[in-house]
């Protein structure tokens, strides 16, 4: 079902979604050696990962790692609190199977400069069957070191018995049109045998997939009978934010979109970005993007996944040094880290922020965001600006926990949609 929801030049479009709207996952790689490691719904290659019970759904995981040989590697997974936080559930609590599979579909790169294995995890798979719903860290590791993975990434497994329906305006409680958005949330809970929904009902916000701060509601504005509603909470006001900017690396032959030049030396490809500048004081401007996603893509290939180069891809943001603050990368590629892996570096010569990052060809989000030193919270009013018009995806995952169970259900995940009404 989709409404429609129009505020002056904003219109909002509304997905009521059961259990069908994926969330991209947080993703950790522990080894430099991992690359272009992505989580997606199996029907949406657009829309990250959670998946249905008794359902038709799937997920699947790719990754690759630079070498030239294929590791014997296994995976195993552990369930999830609503937080992210480890249960404590036993093994046969959340699966019928032994917990742990082989990692036994792998190809190689095939007439590539860079040298890599390209591996694939599909979920479900018969040999880990997942029983309950909840939210599911997966581990890959080497034979016989499941101590050391080598990287982890988060997925959920969706019940369906819950109706979520949302909102968003530009009219906010704190501003008119301006630099926020807010958003309205009521969830049908009565398939779900929740009678007290301030106690067994938590319901997490993100702005856009893979948003590092969830915002957690556990208190509603008002229940009526199985409708729960949360309108007019502070919480749920978010900064506009600004649409990521873009870039193509679809071919080593040309220089696409936002490349200014490409060039093959004995050291492999090298790609320099056009140079950006700060959006902070330049006005909104519409862009549909893959709202921070990125996509593999070799445009004379069929077999993007093996027969892609690595490019040596240079960011360069143009802007007096900001004091007190380091600036990142922000986007599905950085892994939503914020480490030396994420940071600019300040180029006094050039008077530029700058990063080289080694990554696959393929189509690519991205933004500026700054984050005091050793913080976790980013922000984009330096660098990218805050509007209500951009078009930000909100995730929103219902859980519950009914009296004297030990773990939290996941009933639904749901979303609003913001598009420029042009």
């Amino acid at each position: 079902m989709v409404a429609g929801l129009v505020t002056k030049s904003l219109s909002v479009l509304v997905a009521v979604l059961v259990a069908a709207l994926s969330v991209l996952a947080a993703q950790e790689c522990r080894f430099g050696s991992i690359a272009s490691l992505q989580v997606r719904n199996i029907h949406n290659a657009s829309a990250p990962a959670v998946m249905t019970i008794g359902s038709d759904d799937g997920i699947v995981i790719e990754f690759d790692e630079l070498s030239t040989a294929a590791r014997n590697l296994r995976w195993c997974v552990e369930h999830c609190d609503a937080r992210w936080q480890p249960d404590g559930l036993m093994d046969i609590e959340f699966t019928d199977g032994l917990n742990e599979a082989i990692v036994d579909e792998y190809s190689y790169s095939q007439g590539t400069l860079s040298h890599y294995v390209h591996y694939v995890i599909r979920i479900p798979d018969e040999r880990v069957p997942l029983k309950i719903s909840g939210n599911y860290l997966l581990k890959v590791y080497e034979e016989n070191a499941p101590e050391t993975p080598l990287l982890s990434v988060r997925f959920s497994v969706a019940e369906g018995n819950a109706a979520v329906y949302a909102g968003v305006s530009a009219k906010t409680d704190i501003d008119y049109m301006k630099s926020h958005q807010q958003l309205e949330i009521m969830v049908d809970t009565k398939a779900t045998g929740v009678r007290n929904p301030y106690t067994d009902l938590i319901v997490l916000v993100e702005q856009n997939p893979g948003d590092r701060e969830r915002i957690e509601l556990t208190t509603p504005s008002s229940v009526r009978g199985s409708e729960v509603r949360y309108e007019h909470l502070r919480p749920l006001i978010f900064n506009g934010g600004n649409e990521y900017r873009r870039f193509e690396t679809v071919s080593t032959s040309y220089s696409g979109k936002g490349v200014d030049k490409i060039e093959h030396t004995a050291d492999g490809y090298f790609a320099i970005l056009y140079k950006d500048e700060p959006r902070s004081a330049a006005g909104y401007q519409y862009d549909r993007t893959q709202n921070g996603r990125f996509t593999i893509r070799e445009y004379n290939s069929d077999r993007s996944d093996t027969e892609a180069e690595y490019v040596h891809t240079l960011f360069i943001f143009e802007s007096p040094k900001i004091p007190g603050v380091e600036v990142h990368l922000d986007g599905e590629f950085t892994g939503g880290r914020l480490d030396n892996s994420s940071r600019m570096e300040y180029n006094p010569y050039t008077g530029c922020y700058e990063k080289t990052m080694y990554l696959k060809q393929g189509a690519y989000d991205y933004r500026y965001v700054t984050v005091k030193p050793g913080g976790k919270s980013v922000s984009f009013a330096l660098t990218e600006g805050n509007y209500c018009d951009t078009g930000n995806q909100y995730i929103i995952y219902v859980y519950y926990r009914l009296p004297g169970e030990q773990y939290d259900r996941l009933a639904a995940v749901g979303g609003a949609t913001v598009f420029d009404s042009k």
